[in-house]
């Protein structure tokens, strides 16, 4: 509105600034001209001032517009804080206030849009050399929505957000944003609170950061976006095609109160399709592409059988088929096509959802007996009926691995299987094998049963009481089950304590057990102590640990440690005997599972006590040979050991907990039926449940976090690493060669002027222990490099959700793990003397930002020794560990340091059998050296005496 005086406007000024501050977006604004100047008069908005300059202002809209008053913003505030003190809504004051106080502006600005042209607005907002600019403004009437598509520049992944404004898009960057609102030249739109909360997501959650790992950018990103939004894909990722048979479903509903309606279903691999055929059925479902290849002929074979199931089916053409409820009734109709379609493996959905079809006034009764142990399985007698009626189990099990729990009487009532029911013989039908009355069930389903509401349990009784008791004083805490041997050069921790007698109790009872304990906790003390302990009870017995080759000194090294006594043997190499393994006078066996594989014909023979497989995820595919291999293994009790027993998705649990319990869930294509797909695709709350009370009894999982009370604030290991045959060979010969030069300086010029050629000797070895890929191009004769695939293989199965520090003092390995990184989707950052200082603090920062899911931190052990902060992580690798001991211990303390909140985790790789133990060995043996070791590495070698020298080298 323009006052009387030709020279004095009035208007609103709106200051989208202030949103983030005080949020007094509006005032009043006089603008006077003075000799052409502009002069600006600011004036509080308030009802005074709106009636003075604004008198002709219908009154509605001045109300909308007092809403932005100082007085009444001061009120919002008032209520915000006052509700944050009656609710505790469990996040801090500034989130709740931001939160609440954002939404209400919002609401606000939605109520005074429409009023908008009736007043004429400036606006100011900051300008680039933090001045301010004040001119004309307006608010458009059009609707702005986001866009979202993915491009590709090289190989990064980017993001592009669009604004879509009345069927134009322009991109995101082309608008300054304050919050919800975008403004272009001097015009602003409000996005809704969604897209604004979807920003202010992204924005905390960079894209960027995934750009060169499409699955996490797809997970992470996508999956969040197309929740609410289409994202164009551009075909850049890719689909998971399914090619599978379908089962065939038909889906009962009821339609206008009058007529039943069957509509044809195929379920691929998890995912429901219906409607006419065409080749291909495409979606995205938690991130990931689907393309699901339909099967022609099947489907048509369904549609052919339901036509022929009533006359007037083949005339309805409406991709579904309906019959009135009184045609569905006669002569029994719809019973005669239920039986019929469950006769023919045709699942049949929707029962329970059926209004017009009475319920059965009889409640489900069900009679069962044990008759028999079978090995690992019980076969019961069970009768279920309804009244009168008894119902064939094969029909029951059918109903229930469909997801219903109505099941279709003779008299055309509707029997209910209801929750109790299910939950006291639901688990044991599904994994039942049926032969009319008879069920035959994993006996390991036992051990996971609950009680009746009446306290009775069906397959509990098959459990020895003398067991149970002892499984309940296990249960209870500081109450002792086993001792451990005395022979233990150890003393177990509280929760070690409970993890070996869990294993024990599991053995006495003739299951499996799976320790799935944090990395660092102590699995192997917990493993050693359980075969010292099975020993002591049979001497004579043989136990096998099965690794990865990388590991297998570890379990030397750990078993020498804990109990020097037991007789060890490592059945490895070219040089191994089988019949020292049948025969030999050994106790515990120490291979690997490529071993086991070339092997098994000879081994499956030999009769075990325990068999121990350490990082058991390496068995996850149960169509891979060493699966197959390790299930033919003859033992009395089975052990797996994996901080990640599930790595990708469900399907990984079946081949671990199969060779633990041989039969538990049966085939593959059960289990992947009925667990995996269902929780893997839907998140189905109820099959999850399920799955984990069956394997909670046989899997034990403790956190760092669960434990922390029991544990050092640092642990400090060494991780030995055995190299292959082609590293070590050239190992040797680079050695050789070096100690013939060395000893050759050292007799021409004295120990003292031979420190050079020390140094560099010392250096090319250390090279060739990380990478011969680090050696000059002429030298390099292999590039296996033990310590990348065994640091490559934790980052990825078992410490991928925890933060990890990487030091190496060599900068060009890191660019090597770097790139390994990337070609295994390993999002990380990369800290080394080049990175400038900005740079440093902008990586550090965003490494310790919650929620930030980049996770490896690559630094060179020179430039991150001091002055970082990386208190997020909780693991530390010391790829090439530094002789100087205070500068490995500044790396570690770059995280076990103040703020630190988690226990620190410390690893030196150690390539078995080279000079990198020798020196550890010398640090042990030599005091004095350790604690010079070092100032500098030339400090080490004025310490090391001519025989050191020699053994170094040797």
């Amino acid at each position: 509105m323009i006052s009387t005086k030709s020279d004095q406007k009035n208007v609103l000024l709106f200051q989208p600034h202030r949103l983030l501050s005080d949020h007094n977006l509006l005032e009043c604004l006089q603008i006077t001209k003075e000799k052409g100047i502009p002069k600006y008069v600011n004036s509080e908005l308030s009802p005074t001032e709106l009636n003075k300059n604004f008198p002709k202002l219908p009154k509605e809209v001045k109300d909308v517009l007092l809403w932005f008053g100082k007085e009444r913003i001061g009120l919002l505030k008032e209520e915000i804080q006052k509700k944050f003190t009656q609710q505790r809504a469990g996040v801090s004051y500034e989130v709740y206030y931001k939160t609440a106080i954002t939404r209400r502006l919002h609401e606000h600005m939605e109520r005074m849009k429409p009023f908008a042209a009736l007043v004429k607005w400036y606006h100011k907002i900051p300008g680039e050399k933090g001045n301010f600019k004040t001119a004309p403004g307006s608010f458009s009437t059009f609707k702005p929505q986001l866009q979202f598509e993915v491009t590709k520049n090289g190989n990064n992944l980017q993001l592009h957000t669009t604004i879509s404004i009345n069927g134009a898009p322009y991109p995101l960057d082309q608008f300054s944003r304050y919050q919800f609102l975008l403004l272009s030249g001097n015009e602003y739109f409000i996005l809704s609170y969604k897209d604004y909360q979807t920003l202010e997501w992204l924005q905390d959650n960079d894209p960027q950061q995934y750009s060169q790992n499409p699955q996490e950018f797809s997970e992470t990103i996508l999956a969040k976006l197309e929740a609410d939004y289409t994202v164009n894909r551009n075909n850049l990722f890719q689909k998971h095609e399914i090619r599978e048979k379908p089962v065939n479903r038909v889906m009962l509903s009821e339609i206008s109160q009058s007529f039943l309606v069957l509509t044809p279903q195929w379920e691929y691999d998890g995912f429901i399709t219906e409607g006419p055929w065409k080749e291909t059925y495409e979606l995205t479902r938690n991130g990931q592409a689907f393309a699901i290849y339909r099967n022609q002929q099947d489907e048509k074979a369904l549609w052919q059988l339901l036509e022929g199931l009533h006359p007037n089916f083949e005339k309805q053409l409406n991709g579904y088929y309906y019959v009135s409820f009184e045609e569905a009734q006669k002569k029994q109709w719809f019973l005669k096509v239920y039986h019929k379609l469950l006769e023919l493996n045709i699942q049949v959905i929707g029962m329970d959802m059926l209004q017009h079809f009475r319920y059965s006034q009889h409640k489900v009764t069900t009679d069962v007996i044990i008759k028999k142990e079978i090995t690992d399985a019980l076969m019961l007698n069970m009768v279920i009926a309804f009244g009168e009626e008894k119902v064939a189990l094969t029909e029951v099990q059918k109903i229930i691995q469909a997801g219903q729990r109505a099941i279709l009487l003779q008299d055309g009532s509707l029997g209910i299987l209801h929750e109790e029911w299910l939950q006291t013989y639901g688990t044991i039908i599904r994994h039942g094998k049926i032969s009319g009355n008879e069920i035959q069930v994993p006996r390991w389903l036992a051990f996971s049963e609950e009680e009746t509401p009446e306290g009775e349990a069906i397959l509990k009784p098959v459990l020895h009481n003398s067991w149970l008791q002892k499984w309940q004083q296990w249960q209870q805490d500081g109450e002792m089950v086993y001792e451990v041997p005395s022979s233990i050069q150890a003393t177990l921790r509280p929760y070690q304590q409970k993890g070996y007698e869990w294993m024990l109790l599991l053995a006495e009872a003739g299951a499996g057990a799976c320790l799935a304990d944090d990395m660092g906790l102590g699995k192997t003390l917990q493993t050693i102590s359980l075969l010292t302990h099975q020993l002591t009870q049979k001497a004579t017995e043989r136990h096998l640990i099965v690794c990865p080759s990388s590991l297998i000194y570890n379990w030397s090294q750990e078993l020498q440690k804990f109990a020097p006594h037991v007789k060890v043997l490592i059945y490895h190499g070219a040089n191994r005997a089988v019949q020292d393994v049948a025969t030999g006078d050994y106790q515990v066996f120490i291979t690997s599972y490529g071993t086991v594989r070339q092997d098994i014909e000879e081994l499956c023979t030999i009769n075990l006590g325990t068999i121990v497989l350490d990082e058991s995820h390496n068995i996850k595919n149960p169509a891979a040979q060493i699966t197959k291999a390790v299930d033919r293994l003859q033992s009395n009790f089975r052990v797996a050991l994996s901080g990640t027993p599930v790595m990708n998705n469900t399907f990984d649990l079946y081949a671990q907990m199969n060779f633990l319990l041989p039969g538990i869930f049966g085939s593959r294509e059960f289990f992947r039926r009925e667990y995996a797909d269902t929780i893997d695709h839907h998140r189905d709350a109820d099959k999850i449940k399920t799955l984990q009370r069956i394997t909670a009894p046989f899997v034990l999982r403790r956190t760092k976090e669960q434990v922390a009370s029991d544990l050092p604030a640092k642990t400090e290991m060494v991780m030995w690493c055995a190299m292959s045959d082609a590293q070590k060979r050239l190992y040797d010969e680079v050695k050789d060669s070096i100690r013939q030069s060395v000893f050759l300086n050292i007799e021409t010029e004295g120990l003292g002027k031979s420190k050079l050629a020390v140094l560099q000797g010392m250096l090319k070895l250390r090279q060739i222990c990380n990478s011969p890929l680090l050696l000059p191009g002429e030298e390099q004769t292999c590039t296996d490099s033990v310590k990348t695939d065994l640091l490559m293989n934790e980052l990825q199965n078992n410490l991928y959700n925890q933060k990890v520090l990487v030091f190496s003092q060599f900068t060009t390995m890191l660019n090597l793990l770097a790139e390994k990184c990337r070609e295994q989707g390993i999002s990380f950052f990369h800290l080394d003397g080049s990175t400038p200082p900005e740079k440093r603090i902008e990586m550090v920062n965003r490494f310790q930002e919650e929620g930030n899911t980049t996770n490896v931190f690559l630094i060179s052990l020179k430039a991150g020794n001091a002055g970082l902060n990386l208190t997020a992580a909780g693991y530390v690798f010391l790829f090439d560990p530094w002789w100087n001991t205070a500068v490995q211990q500044q790396a570690i303390d770059r995280t076990h340091r103040i703020g630190q909140t988690k226990n620190v985790f410390a690893y030196k790789m150690i390539c078995k059998d080279t000079i990198e133990e020798k020196i550890i060995q010398l640090q042990h043996h030599k005091k004095q050296l350790a604690e010079e070791l070092i100032s500098e590495d030339e400090g080490f070698v004025k310490s090391l005496t001519e025989d050191d020298i020699k053994y170094l080298f040797s």
